[in-house]
């Protein structure tokens, strides 16, 4: 979490410098400017988090500068620091959905308490943002999932299937797979269920122990080899599904099956 303060005057600067407590506040980074055009350069270079700003500076006052963010960076929340406590730059805070406006000089702890907030703020406000990005999601998968032609269906199983042919040495996850083509993780399933009567991890797992199968019988790759060629990098859960899979080791598999084909 980032914070950015902007005042003309340094000793204030500095003042909230030896105030903040960055593991109290749960910042990360802490930019400073003197004014306006200073701070618009570091926000173009900078992700900022938190604004906490003069009001009353030359060049282009503080409330110019929080226009401009909530323009350009409307994800950034914005606090004013003033010394003078009039009613209309209160006002105007509050027009520019400010999130707190504090009048100097500031107490470390008053100054801790209000950072403290902004970061909670920041926090809620994002994982609000991540639930309706889910809800989103899963109205739109619900949607399709009742207005996909039966053509459709089919055309999106065998774009996984194929995927999955081509990407058998990779790590395959159903999640990213039914993300890649539009659809929910359980009509995805429900898909494979019609088509091959298995879920799309049983599908996947199949794949790879047929796969694993015919290059232990056809070639002279070692069964570790084998392992990774089959998008298994752990050796001993390959062994593991192989031997559930065939009933038996993928060694004894192989020698079973290497000697009868010479």
């Amino acid at each position: 979490m980032n914070l950015l303060i902007v005042d003309d005057e340094i000793y204030i600067i500095q003042g909230l410098l030896a105030d903040i407590d960055k593991a109290i506040t749960g910042l990360d980074t802490i930019y400073t400017a003197n004014c306006y055009s200073q701070a618009m350069n570091i926000f173009m270079e900078h992700p900022i988090d938190i604004l906490l700003c003069d009001i009353e500076m030359p060049f282009g006052s503080g409330l110019d500068l929080v226009e401009w963010v909530k323009k350009n960076y409307e994800q950034t929340e914005c606090i004013f620091l003033t010394c003078h406590d009039q009613f209309s730059f209160a006002q105007q805070a509050v027009k520019l959905n400010c999130l707190d406006y504090i009048i100097k000089p500031v107490e470390a702890e008053q100054i801790n308490d209000t950072l403290c907030n902004a970061v909670k703020h920041i926090h809620e406000k994002r994982k609000e943002d991540i639930y309706k990005e889910y809800g989103r999601i899963y109205m739109k998968n619900m949607f399709e999932e009742h207005t996909i032609p039966e053509k459709d269906e089919n055309g999106i199983v065998e774009k996984v299937e194929n995927y999955v042919l081509e990407h058998i040495q990779d790590m395959l996850v159903v999640e990213e797979l039914a993300r890649r083509y539009y659809v929910s993780v359980n009509h995805l399933n429900r898909l494979f269920k019609k088509r091959f009567n298995m879920t799309v991890g049983e599908y996947i797992t199949d794949v790879r122990m047929k796969t694993a199968a015919r290059l232990l019988e056809t070639t002279q790759l070692s069964v570790v080899a084998v392992s990774d060629k089959t998008g298994y990098n752990n050796y001993s859960y390959f062994i593991k599904v192989f031997k559930k899979y065939y009933g038996m080791t993928p060694k004894e598999y192989m020698k079973i099956n290497r000697k009868n084909r010479g």
